[in-house]
C-alpha cells in the first residue's frame, strides 16, 4: 500500500467514526453538580416566655459527602406565618430566606486542611473561639409584639394561573402575593394562631447556600404565668427543690381511665363507672420544669448563648424535685417555670425568680461502731468498725480517767486506721476510752462519740 493510500484510508476511518459520534442521538442537558453544605443537624428550639432559644449542629460535611472546605458562615431565619388555605403549598426554601428575617449569623472556623496563613490575623483570638463544623451552637430570639402577627407576604410573588372555565377553581382561595381571604372558622373563638417558623442554613465563602434544615415551629400562643420562687433544702447528698402551683394552673379534671372490666373482675361490688373523654382535647394539667445555674461561675462572653437544659428529664407534674448533684463550697440557684400544652404543643412560661443556696457541708460523719479494747503489758490496745463516708478524714481516740469524768482526745492528727494502742497509760489505773469520727470539711464535722470501753494497762 502507498504512502499517500494509507493515509487516506486513515483519514476516511477518522471521518466514519466522527460521523457515526455525531449522529448518536444527543440527550438531555445535565446541570452541574452543586457541590454546598448539607444540612445543619440535631435542631431544636425551646420557647421560655417571650425568648426562644435554638441549638444545632453546624455541618460538617458537603452534599457529595466530602469533608467541608469552604463552609463559611450559617444564618438563622424565622418567620411567622399563619395556617394556610386548602390550596396553597408552603414556601419554598428561596422564598422563605426572600421573606423571612434574619435571626443571627455565625461564622464558622475555617477547616484544618485551609492555609491559615491566607487568612487575616485573629483579633484576640477570635479566629480560633469560632465554632468548628460539626460543632454545636445556639442563638436566641427576643418575641415582640410584631412577631406575634403573620408576616406581610405581599411582595413574595406566588400568583396562581386560576382557570375561570373549571368549576373546581372556584374553591380555591384567590391568592394575590400570599394575602388570601378564606371562609371564616367553624369556632371563631378559638382561632388557631400563627407559629414562628425557625430554619438553619450554611453559606460557602462564596455566598453559595447549602441544603436548608427542617422547619421547627414555636407557638405563640400567651405564656402561663410563672410560679413564685421556690424553696430549697439539701442534705449530705440530695438537694430537694419545692414550689407551689402557678396562678391559674390547670388541675387534672379526673383520674386516668380505669380498666373497666378488671375492676369489675376484682371488685364486683364497686358501682359501674361510665367512661368519659375531655372536651377539649388541649386542657392537659400544667407541668413544671426546673433549671439551675451557678452565679459565680464564669459568665459567657458577648454573643455566646447557652441553650436551657432543665434539671428534670421530663416535665414535671408534681411540685417537687430532687436534685442529687449536691457540691458543698459551691452556690447553686435553682429557677422554675411552668409549662402549658395547647394540641400536644407545650408552651412554657418566663422563670420564677431564682432560689439560691450555698451548699455547706455542715453533715457530721456516724459514729464509729463496737469499739473494743484489750489490755496488755504497758498499754491498751483499740479496734473500731470503718465509717462508710466518701469525705472521711479518720478517727479521733478519746481517753478519760473516770466514768463521769472528759475525756480529752490523744491525737491531733486523725488516725486513718480502725486500730490504735495506747502506750501513755498507767500500769493499774483504769482508763475510759471512746472514738469519734472526722470527716475533711472546713471546719471539720465530728461525730457523736462511739461506745464506751474500760480497760488498764497491766
Amino acid at each position: 500500500m502507498s504512502q499517500i493510500r494509507y493515509h487516506r484510508t486513515v483519514v476516511l476511518f477518522l471521518l466514519v467514526l466522527v460521523a457515526a459520534v455525531g449522529c448518536g442521538k444527543k440527550g438531555p442537558p445535565r446541570a452541574p453538580i452543586r457541590i454546598v453544605p448539607t444540612e445543619p443537624t440535631e435542631f431544636e428550639a425551646r420557647r421560655l416566655g417571650a425568648e426562644v432559644y435554638l441549638q444545632f449542629d453546624v455541618p460538617a460535611t458537603n452534599t457529595d459527602d466530602t469533608a467541608l472546605a469552604d463552609l463559611d458562615t450559617v444564618e438563622v431565619y424565622s418567620i411567622t406565618l399563619g395556617p394556610l388555605p386548602e390550596g396553597v403549598s408552603p414556601l419554598t426554601d428561596e422564598e422563605f430566606i426572600e421573606a423571612a428575617t434574619l435571626v443571627a449569623t455565625i461564622n464558622v472556623r475555617p477547616p484544618a486542611e485551609l492555609d491559615l496563613a491566607e487568612l487575616p490575623p485573629p483579633v484576640d483570638g477570635t479566629l480560633l473561639e469560632l465554632p468548628a463544623p460539626g460543632a454545636t451552637v445556639a442563638v436566641r430570639e427576643v418575641l415582640t409584639a410584631e412577631m406575634l402577627r403573620s408576616a406581610d407576604l405581599s411582595d413574595v410573588d406566588r400568583r396562581f394561573d386560576i382557570d375561570e372555565d373549571n368549576e373546581d377553581d372556584a374553591e380555591v382561595p384567590v391568592v394575590t402575593g400570599l394575602r388570601w381571604v378564606e371562609t371564616p372558622a367553624a369556632f371563631p373563638f378559638l382561632p388557631e394562631r400563627p407559629r414562628r417558623t425557625y430554619v438553619a442554613v450554611g453559606l460557602t465563602a462564596d455566598g453559595d447556600y447549602g441544603n436548608m434544615s427542617t422547619e421547627l415551629g414555636v407557638r405563640l400562643d400567651a405564656a402561663p404565668s410563672a410560679p413564685g420562687p421556690p424553696e430549697v433544702s439539701y442534705t449530705v447528698d440530695v438537694a430537694t427543690i419545692t414550689w407551689l402551683p402557678a396562678p391559674n394552673a390547670m388541675r387534672a379534671v379526673q383520674a386516668p381511665a380505669l380498666d373497666l372490666s378488671a375492676l369489675e373482675a376484682t371488685a364486683p361490688e364497686l358501682p359501674v363507672l361510665l367512661e368519659s373523654t375531655p372536651t377539649i382535647a388541649s386542657a392537659e394539667p400544667m407541668t413544671y420544669n426546673v433549671y439551675t445555674y451557678n452565679p459565680r461561675a464564669a459568665v459567657p462572653a458577648d454573643g455566646d448563648v447557652v441553650m436551657p437544659i432543665p434539671v428534670n428529664a421530663v416535665p414535671l407534674e408534681t411540685f417537687e424535685l430532687s436534685d442529687a448533684n449536691v457540691e458543698f463550697g459551691v452556690e447553686r440557684c435553682y429557677i422554675v417555670t411552668a409549662i402549658s400544652t395547647v394540641d400536644g404543643d407545650p408552651i412554657e412560661s418566663e422563670a420564677s425568680s431564682p432560689t439560691c443556696a450555698e451548699f455547706r457541708d455542715t453533715f457530721a460523719p456516724a459514729a464509729a461502731r463496737n469499739l473494743a479494747a484489750v489490755g496488755s503489758l504497758g498499754a491498751v490496745s483499740l479496734i473500731w468498725e470503718p465509717n462508710s463516708e466518701a469525705d472521711l478524714a479518720g478517727y479521733l481516740v478519746l481517753r478519760g480517767e473516770s466514768p463521769d469524768g472528759t475525756l480529752e482526745p490523744l491525737m491531733t492528727v486523725p488516725l486513718t486506721e480502725t486500730n490504735y494502742r495506747d502506750t501513755t497509760g498507767t500500769t493499774g489505773v483504769t482508763y475510759v476510752y471512746a472514738v469519734v469520727a472526722v470527716d475533711g470539711a472546713a471546719p471539720p464535722n465530728i461525730s457523736e462519740l462511739s461506745n464506751r470501753v474500760t480497760e488498764s494497762p497491766q
